[in-house]
């Protein structure tokens, strides 16, 4: 396992290597699995209703096929959607129905169908793989385990894995080949009954999965800036159902990046779609994902779960994985030997060298978004821009706790910062939220009323002129994970 994950890591850099780490190799045939007739039949069908889409399309045809042989499963899916979440049915169906009345175009209505499609698709694939393969084997169910994989590896050999190929063509990387050992891999578990390993390689699945479809809204981005007036409605309907997939993982690292690059693809307005803007945003939430996940190995591997720290070093990792383009080949091919080394702490259990490793992941991403400081020294940085402070950091000798001056950590949470001198107070505000922390009071006061929750351990104290405050209980109260190693800090979203 800790073989196949450095090169699950590295596949782009020295996909050479990869035969040599397991017996599965990678030449391109088709899987050896059971075909479902059910989901043939649909497969077939999304054949079907691509070939509606030619120069003498009937609009009204293809919604027939569309609610025929796909409605009712798709609305089936829509169901697990987040209350508040767009809705797979509804978003193909406005676009359809917008088309048909002559307020879309047909371009449009063609990616609806077909992207709208690919996520119910991916849907369908993980609900599969949530829903069925992996209760199946829980219970020692081998062969259902086995019927219901079979049916992933279809919907993806179906439906899923030419956008990967145009992924790969496009940015040089070889994810077809990786999805196709970390298949043959997980048929082995199944086969084995190992639902360790099996929980491992399911994350490189679906990791892998969520790369590419954050990579073809990148690519989206800069095609709409690229095509021609008459031509950018569909490239940016593209761009938007193919981010779709995605959308509510990727929030979940950063909920105002998620929503930026949502809403912005969501406006049908060209000119708010830039590719810088929305794969700084793609990255940005892709590093939230590392910082929590990487965080969770840390708590189960100090609780003794090690094979609960397993799966989080799978979807860390992997989400480091998921930013190769955006860190470019020199800095991801030092990440990844970060990344193994990290991998092999924790299957040795060796807590002191995951949390080193793990802090060494998260310096080729704080320059993108976090800040970096170091105990004793007023240089700091923030998203990559160096600052000098008036007073450096110190560890407070009684409580244990890292002091910082109230600006600096004002400026790595993006808030704004006051001093009230009339009653010892300092008050941050940030997004409508207003914190006040009083001179040597543990009290914790949000929008006028005190947090009961949180109680300092560490009041506000002033040293050489500046307030002081503790730099891990502030942070967290904005949502900031806070990591020290020998002397230095990152804070991260």
């Amino acid at each position: 396992m800790r073989k196949f994950l450095a090169v699950a890591l590295s596949v782009s850099l020295a996909l050479s290597s990869v035969v040599t780490v397991s017996s599965v190799a990678f030449a391109e045939s088709k899987f050896q699995i059971t075909e479902d007739q059910t989901i043939a039949a649909r497969i077939q069908s999304y054949t079907d209703i691509k070939a509606l889409f030619t120069d003498k399309t009937v609009l009204t045809d293809v919604k027939k096929l569309y609610v025929d042989k796909f409605q009712t499963d798709v609305k089936r899916l829509d169901v697990n959607i987040k209350a508040d979440d767009p809705k797979i049915d509804t978003n193909i169906m406005l676009v359809l129905d917008g088309a048909i009345k002559g307020d879309l175009n047909v371009g449009q209505a063609d990616e609806a169908i077909d992207k709208g499609l690919q996520w119910y698709f991916f849907f369908a694939l993980r609900d599969l793989m949530s829903n069925q393969v992996r209760p199946a084997l829980t219970k020692g169910d081998v062969a259902g385990a086995k019927a219901a994989f079979d049916k992933v590896v279809q919907i993806y050999e179906g439906t899923l894995q030419p956008n990967v190929v145009k992924r790969d063509a496009k940015y040089n990387l070889n994810m077809v080949s990786l999805l196709k050992t970390t298949i043959e891999l997980i048929q082995k578990d199944i086969k084995d009954n190992n639902l360790n390993d099996f929980n491992f390689h399911r994350q490189i699945l679906d990791k892998t999965l969520i790369k590419n479809y954050a990579l073809a809204a990148y690519t989206y981005a800069e095609k709409v800036g690229l095509a021609a007036p008459a031509d950018q409605p569909k490239a940016i309907t593209e761009g938007y159902f193919l981010y779709m997939p995605v959308y509510t993982y990727l929030r979940g690292g950063s909920i105002a990046d998620g929503n930026f690059v949502k809403d912005a693809f969501g406006s049908g307005d060209a000119s708010k779609i830039k590719k810088d803007e929305i794969g700084n945003a793609l990255q940005r939430t892709m590093i939230g994902k590392v910082s929590e996940y990487i965080n969770q190995v840390f708590i189960k591997l100090e609780a003794g779960d090690l094979q609960g720290a397993r799966g989080y070093v799978a979807e860390g990792t992997m989400f480091l994985a998921s930013q190769e383009v955006f860190l470019g080949k020199e800095k991801y091919a030092a990440a990844s030997v970060a990344a193994t080394k990290f991998t092999e702490a924790v299957n040795n259990s060796d807590l002191a060298a995951t949390k080193e490793y793990g802090f060494q992941i998260f310096k080729f991403l704080v320059d993108k978004d976090g800040s970096s400081l170091k105990i004793g020294d007023k240089a700091y940085q923030v998203n990559g821009a160096a600052f000098t402070a008036e007073n450096a950091p110190f560890i407070n000798a009684e409580s244990s706790r890292t002091l910082v001056p109230v600006r600096v950590i004002a400026q790595a949470i993006n808030a704004q910062v006051e001093w009230v001198d009339a009653t010892k107070t300092v008050v941050i505000t940030k997004e409508g939220k207003k914190t006040e922390i009083t001179l040597g009071s543990d009290q914790v006061v949000e929008n006028g009323k005190v947090n009961e929750k949180v109680k300092l351990d560490q009041p506000v104290i002033i040293e050489n002129g500046s307030s002081f405050i503790p730099l891990r209980a502030v942070a967290e109260l904005f949502g900031k994970r806070v990591f020290f190693q020998n002397g230095e800090i990152i804070i991260l979203r």
